[in-house]
């Protein structure tokens, strides 16, 4: 059995990034001294699905709170990829993730199209297939997988996990009161742009919030090099659990705009039958 390398959520380190960049996001002192983060031009995260077989408490897709079968068509990724050949766009690193990617009823066929982009046009990319590594299915997929995928995991056995608590908005709370939430966080940075089935955002979190709220910010092709993605973050991360400074937690928590938010998208869904 092949066995990921270890990722940690919560750490020391983070954790004082996080405090960091919650004051570098305020507003008199991004207005100073400029906005701290940027779209990645170097990484890339592709949500191919929001199917999951664990449905983690305070998961960042979602994938607990608004269960879905979304899944990714082969056809997003080949455009992609066909994209940033074109582009003569280098990545350094391309990661599949999910809710559980190897869930994905043709997870072999994206992996392929990755491997043959990586040894015809980018050598350099390094592939990395992040999993919960839970169950005998992942299990059976991932033993499949070719050494050309890097595996990742926080190896969870539980739906019980520290995590940041990403449903509670930023804009509920007078902590964030003077947060300019076009700042991003390092996410953006340390993630990179977002590919998911509602298109191309400046992280894969973003893609995931927007399955929710319904803004439909996500691009339809892969954004052009002036675009730097501002609206998305204005938008997004001022729902985000991840911006700014909040203590890791097991138990789940929801602010109000996210208690709306759900609410919402399941009248919405029972309404359309």
């Amino acid at each position: 059995m092949k066995t990921p390398r270890r990722h940690r959520n919560i750490t020391a380190t983070r954790l004082f990034s996080d405090a960091y960049q919650f004051i570098r996001a305020q507003s008199f002192v991004a207005n100073r001294f400029g906005r701290q983060f940027h779209r990645s031009r170097d990484y890339v995260e592709i949500d191919i699905t929001y199917k999951c077989n664990l449905k983690c408490i305070n998961c960042n897709r979602s994938c607990t709170q608004a269960p879905s079968n979304i899944e990714m068509p082969v056809a997003d990724v080949a455009a992609f990829i066909k994209q940033s050949i074109a582009r003569e766009i280098a990545w350094k690193r391309i990661r599949i993730l999910g809710g559980e990617p190897t869930l994905h009823s043709r997870i072999f066929d994206i992996i392929d199209l990755l491997i043959n982009y990586q040894k015809t046009y980018n050598p350099s990319v390094r592939l990395v297939l992040g999993t919960n590594y839970f169950g005998n299915r992942v299990h059976q997929v991932i033993e499949q997988l070719p050494d050309a995928i890097t595996l990742k995991s926080t190896l969870k056995s539980s739906r019980i996990n520290l995590f940041k608590p990403f449903n509670v908005a930023p804009v509920d709370t007078r902590f964030n009161r003077f947060s300019d939430y076009s700042c991003g966080c390092r996410i953006i940075k340390a993630c990179g742009l977002g590919l998911t089935p509602s298109g191309y955002y400046m992280c894969a979190v973003a893609g995931g919030i927007d399955r929710i709220v319904g803004y439909h910010l996500g691009r339809n092709a892969l954004p052009e090099e002036s675009d730097t993605l501002s609206d998305q973050m204005s938008a997004f991360c001022r729902l985000c659990g991840h911006f700014g400074f909040q203590w890791p937690t097991r138990r789940a928590r929801l602010s109000k705009t996210w208690r709306l938010a759900y609410r919402r998208l399941k009248k919405e869904r029972i309404e359309a039958g």
